[in-house]
């Protein structure tokens, strides 16, 4: 469970936050729920847009769809705060472990994230198309991260403060929007795309993908929707690409072939992540 605020350093609890709600939203299609990521950062953009100096990135793969980080002492900065301090009660914890694991985005460990999501273990070694085609995807997407990250220059949540996060922190760059979080949910849309069988189980993870970077602490949970709806686009121009379309036409055969001979997935596993899929940070819920 997450500490209560009366639990919080000293420091922290003397910040005026909002509360966030306790009730957990109902269940959504996933097939909708990239159309509700751009819908809700629409929304949200007049909030973001009155951060001083503020302005939409130019001359980037992906342009102007992605609005600034939310402004100090906004509404929307106050719950970024308050969701990065009763986290930190996380630590050592299950989920703490998992979100260290997510962190890892190499493609072995990265493709054993899904295994769960995609209903059979999923092996670097027995699938290099598919690795070939997250290859291809993520030089589409890191260029733009980077830019963004650059432009908007926002501070990580542990800078300023000494409360623990799951990994170094030295070296990360701006936190605003999360490239993990790209990783993830761009690695579920290329999964899902393939195996549309899949989708929903496969796009929950990825959002539990993200959600890791808020329990490790190296992400506000802004960064995180940021990265939902940056790498809802960029995946978008990396699939409409006529080049791509050899190479996803083989993954996607590789993998029906690899389903018929793989071995089922860590049931300990999968139950963690269910877990973690019905306890989501970005909705307030312990």
């Amino acid at each position: 469970m997450i500490a209560s605020p009366a639990a919080l350093p000293r420091h922290l609890e003397d910040c005026p936050m909002p509360r966030l709600p306790s009730a957990r939203p109902a269940p959504l299609s996933t097939r909708s729920l990239t159309a509700l990521v751009v819908a809700l950062m629409a929304a949200l953009t007049p909030v973001y847009a009155g951060a001083e100096g503020a302005t939409a990135p130019t001359g980037m793969a992906s342009p102007a769809f992605l609005p600034p980080p939310p402004a100090p002492g906004s509404a929307p900065d106050l719950a970024d705060r308050q969701i990065f301090a009763t986290t930190r009660a996380l630590r050592d914890s299950p989920r703490w472990r998992m979100a260290t694991e997510d962190a890892d985005l190499a493609f072995p460990a990265m493709l054993h994230d899904f295994s769960c999501a995609a209903g059979f273990t999923l092996e670097a070694k027995a699938l290099p198309h598919v690795v070939a085609a997250l290859a291809a995807l993520q030089a589409v997407t890191k260029p733009a991260v980077k830019a963004q990250k650059e432009h908007y220059a926002r501070p990580r949540p542990f800078e300023g403060n000494t409360l623990p996060v799951c990994t170094p922190s030295q070296g990360l760059g701006y936190a605003y929007p999360s490239g993990h979080t790209v990783a993830g949910w761009t690695t579920g849309l290329l999964l899902g795309r393939l195996m549309p069988e899949r989708e929903e189980a496969l796009m929950q993870r990825a959002r539990v993908f993200g959600e890791s970077r808020v329990i490790c602490g190296v992400h506000w949970a802004s960064d995180v929707w940021a990265g939902y709806m940056d790498g809802s686009v960029l995946f978008e121009q990396f699939e409409n690409t006529p080049e791509h379309k050899a190479l996803l036409d083989e993954a996607g055969r590789e993998l029906a072939t690899a389903a018929r001979h793989a071995t089922p997935p860590d049931a300990a596993r999968c139950t963690l992540e269910t877990e973690a899929a019905q306890h989501s940070v970005l909705a307030g819920a312990p």
